[in-house]
């Protein structure tokens, strides 16, 4: 996503979506797991954002807020991008409460609608959330921020942004790129690659500015593009990343920027890689892909495999291999050929893993490739983890969170929280089992009330592993961080 990702995946995958408010809530018995977490786990200043749907139908949501240690929310600001308006600069308040196994709720207010929030901490730095009442549906990430980055000279150098949202007609929009700020607020130059339902441009040059606020991390940055003037809210996690949501009537797009190392080669990309990724045909119909990659550095995709999941029908363990560069200004291609055919992407490294554009016509999709640092097995899963969850089922967006304890030989047990458009199910117990190959892919299940959920896993690390589901009824992409 990323989300990071993972961020944002919500955003591609079900921007078609027709919100139905099922209303009513189911609730499990599971409990909290002793844990060392606790109010005082969330003090300080955290930037935040969400993607998702709502009665109006495209959501996304960014700010930052104030946490006291106690369980207040004493001051913070938020920019929501809805289809009913969009409001910026909103004052923020409101409350949270952290159970002992780092699960947790929040309320964040504004003037111009409240957020009921279910989060799973992962770290003192970072949460994972969903939006959690019955009117919409959200997945996001709470990240701790680093306040020596509040200024444009902290914010000097290059920046790759993943975006994804929706265009004029509601139709799928994907775009990734470059941009070179100089330190004093000032955009010269950059790039920009996207694909709007399918139909990719590429190689776009860009121009812009920025400013920053040194009190709270927001900012606000213009770009101009082959899309017209588009103007974003942004808010500073640290000086490597970036939380952004269009502030723009249409398109609306969300995601991050990261930044990008100098200098750049094809060898920037070299090793094994996991990736997911997230997207839609032109005829709207949704898709999800992981997988994981061998690159010798210069230029080669030696091995590798992947597993799909269109709209419900799946594909796996596809070899690829394929061949890729990278260019001195940190702008490169990938190209992945397997039995399901060819698949083209802009990539750009970041600080953050490889991002990647689909640039094929007739689909778009969007994610990120990540270095794999093994050795692999089923004991790569050991100890307590945080998951988050986004996908669709049926005509609805489902955003999950849980939280879990792995006993290293393939044995999950903890809770779940589920809103399934809008169907609130909190505190499901969860079981579940994992096996992962050497090559870090990997399969499972998740089983509680809500039901059996398949999964397959691409280890990045014991710390963070992606996931997608392959279920014929939920199309769905997710990841594991270490507790």
């Amino acid at each position: 996503m990323q989300w990071r990702f993972r961020y944002a995946l919500s955003s591609i995958l079900f921007f078609a979506v027709a919100f139905i408010g099922c209303g009513g809530s189911g609730g499990g018995s599971a409990g909290p797991i002793n844990g060392p977490f606790n109010n005082s786990s969330l003090s300080g200043a955290y930037a935040f954002s969400f993607t998702g749907v709502n009665t109006f139908g495209f959501l996304a949501v960014a700010g930052s807020f104030q946490a006291n240690g106690s369980g207040a929310i004493t001051g913070g600001v938020a920019d929501i991008n809805s289809g009913n308006g969009v409001f910026t600069n909103q004052s923020l308040s409101g409350s949270y409460n952290v159970h002992n196994n780092g699960q947790g709720t929040a309320t964040f207010a504004t003037s111009t609608a409240t957020f009921d929030i279910n989060f799973v901490i992962v770290s003192g730095q970072r949460a994972l959330i969903i939006r959690f009442d019955n009117n919409s549906t959200a997945s996001g990430s709470i990240d701790r921020q680093n306040n020596s980055a509040f200024s444009p000279s902290a914010l000097g150098g290059t920046f790759a942004f993943s975006l994804s949202g929706i265009d004029a007609g509601s139709r799928t929009l994907v775009s990734a790129g470059a941009i070179d700020n100089d330190g004093a607020g000032g955009i010269p130059s950059g790039v920009q690659d996207l694909n709007d339902n399918g139909s990719p441009t590429t190689n776009q040059a860009v121009t812009g500015t920025y400013s920053v606020s040194s009190t709270n991390g927001r900012g606000i940055l213009t770009l101009n593009t082959v899309l017209g003037t588009l103007t974003f809210a942004f808010y500073v996690v640290d000086s490597n990343r970036l939380k952004l949501i269009e502030i723009d009537n249409v398109p609306v797009l969300a995601g991050d920027a990261f930044r990008q190392q100098f200098p750049q080669s094809t060898g920037s990309v070299s090793g094994p890689l996991a990736f997911t990724l997230g997207g839609a045909a032109s005829s709207g119909i949704p898709f999800v892909v992981g997988g994981v990659l061998s690159t010798d550095g210069s230029g080669h995709v030696t091995s590798g495999t992947q597993d799909i999941n269109n709209n419900g029908g799946i594909t796996q363990n596809v070899a690829l291999t394929g061949t890729y560069s990278v260019g001195a200004d940190g702008r490169g291609f990938l190209t992945l050929n397997g039995s399901s055919g060819t698949t083209n992407f802009i990539i750009y490294p970041t600080t953050s893993g490889v991002q990647l554009v689909q640039v094929d016509v007739g689909e778009s999709s969007i994610g990120t490739a990540f270095s794999q640092s093994g050795p692999f097995s089923t004991s790569t899963v050991s100890g307590t983890y945080g998951l988050n969850l986004t996908g669709v089922l049926g005509n609805n967006e489902i955003d999950s969170t849980a939280q879990f304890s792995a006993d290293g030989s393939g044995h999950l047990n903890g809770a779940m929280d589920v809103n399934n458009g809008g169907a609130l199910l909190p505190n499901l117990s969860l079981s579940g089992n994992s096996s992962i190959g050497a090559n870090g892919r990997g399969t499972g299940q998740l089983n509680s009330s809500f039901g059996p959920q398949n999964v397959i896993f691409y280890a990045i690390n014991s710390s963070r592993v992606l996931f997608i589901e392959v279920d014929s009824d939920i199309v769905a992409v997710g990841e594991l961080e270490h507790q």
